[in-house]
């Protein structure tokens, strides 16, 4: 091996400890073992968690939930946006910023953040979504300056944010093993859970929704303290190649993660497609069995707030178990990932009957299929990509889910219409 050269473009990372087939063929036949075998005698004991890392990944998802859910509305209501006018338009193009931001920051930071650790490129993150969330609180409800471009600036700041932090969290926090990261992805359906549904209730009850807004502010600095105290640095910092190098050696990687890009794709099209629900059913109530019966109704409020208890307990238990399921036979891992897109698809077909009583079981299984999706790809990752191709991986792999987002999205009102195809009611359609 004394001749064989490095792989240049690779920050700190020795690629010479490769070892080809022929010199483990070798080591196997003159040792006696297998190589399962060395496996197992080597097998290194569990990391304790960093829980912790649950409150920094909770932070930045609150600050996107207030994006994409009820926050949204308020903040449009606040602005004095009146449906069907000029500004309602301007509005939701500025919306789907946050969609944008995301995308473009996804492989964006490895080249404007290129000679900035990706520990570093994390707490900038969290400094965008902070500034980004901060313009709804203060200058339109608190100052009152009613100027619908704030919207573009707001969201497109939290967009990029998100964009950089989620890719580079999970590859800092590698280090910190497989417990740590299966508390910190709880983080993601925890922080909407906080906003969609304890946040939905306390405001049902009179609670201004600017107090969720300051709320969500002054979560962010506490999350940034506890990833400068607690994530890895210096030493035990995962030392990743850069981009340009990873893509050079894409065969290396890329291929064993094309079935969870597929993935990823899926689950993001369901889940920004999901505002599509709201619309099919009309305020104030929800008729429970029959679309266009006035009968058996429910509070529409009520109604998603225990859907969104459904969306928090199957995005987060998948989390759990998926990253900590053994997955040595790249069958047995495609067999999983399969399993968990046709729970997304019949979800979706479940969606499409438009009957209320059974849709917080939709959603349940398209979220569960989201959670087992994210749990097996970081458990894939960190198993079966090469360490200084970490970063990368994630990368492409949120910026194919941001793509199915953005579709997602584009297809809201064709959603609806496809769903409410025979289903018309006072109500409902």
């Amino acid at each position: 091996m004394e001749n064989t050269p490095k792989i240049t473009g690779v920050a700190d990372v020795d690629l010479e400890a490769v070892e080809s087939e022929e010199t483990r063929a070798e080591t196997i036949q003159s040792t006696g073992k297998s190589e399962i075998e060395g496996q197992i005698d080597h097998v290194e004991p569990e990391q304790a968690p960093t829980r912790i890392m649950m409150l920094v990944m909770l932070s930045m998802f609150q600050g996107y939930a207030s994006m994409v859910g009820p926050l949204q509305s308020a903040y449009k209501h606040e602005l004095g946006v009146k449906h069907g006018t000029a500004s309602a338009h301007i509005f939701t193009q500025a919306a789907v910023g946050v969609h944008y931001g995301k995308l473009i920051a996804r492989l964006g930071h490895n080249i404007i953040f290129a000679c900035i650790s990706p520990r570093s490129r994390v707490m900038i993150a969290m400094v965008f979504m902070f500034v980004g969330v901060l313009i709804p609180p203060l200058l339109v409800f608190t100052l009152e300056w009613h100027w619908v471009y704030s919207v573009f600036i707001a969201y497109i700041l939290s967009g990029l944010g998100l964009g950089i932090f989620e890719v580079t969290f999970l590859s800092v926090i590698t280090p910190l093993g497989k417990a740590t990261k299966s508390w910190a992805i709880i983080g993601c359906p925890a922080g909407f859970g906080t906003i969609n549904i304890l946040g939905l209730t306390l405001s049902s009850f009179g609670l201004p929704v600017v107090w969720l807004y300051w709320y969500i502010v002054a979560c962010l600095p506490f999350g940034l303290y506890f990833f400068w105290k607690f994530s890895p640095r210096e030493k035990t910092e995962l030392r990743t190649a850069n981009f340009g190098a990873s893509l050079r050696q894409a065969r290396r990687w890329m291929p064993g993660m094309a079935p969870f890009f597929l993935a990823q794709f899926l689950s993001h099209f369901a889940m920004e497609n999901w505002p599509a629900i709201f619309y099919m059913f009309h305020p104030p109530k929800v008729p429970l069995f029959n679309p266009e019966s006035s009968d058996y109704l429910m509070d529409w409020g009520q109604f998603f707030a225990i859907t969104y208890i459904f969306i928090f307990l199957g995005d987060s238990i998948s989390r759990r178990i998926a990253i900590y399921i053994s997955t040595p036979s790249l069958r047995k891992r495609l067999a999983l990932l399969g399993l968990a897109m046709g729970l997304i698809i019949a979800g979706l077909y479940l969606e499409s009957l438009a009957i209320a009583i059974i849709i917080p079981l939709a959603i349940f299984m398209i979220f569960w299929g989201n959670g087992t999706i994210y749990g097996l790809t970081a458990n894939h990752v960190d198993k079966q990509v090469p360490p200084e191709h970490n970063l990368a991986s994630y990368s492409c792999w949120c910026f194919i889910g941001d793509l199915g987002a953005i579709l997602g999205g584009i297809l809201v009102e064709n959603t609806h219409d496809l769903f409410c195809r025979g289903h018309h009611g006072p109500y409902e359609c």
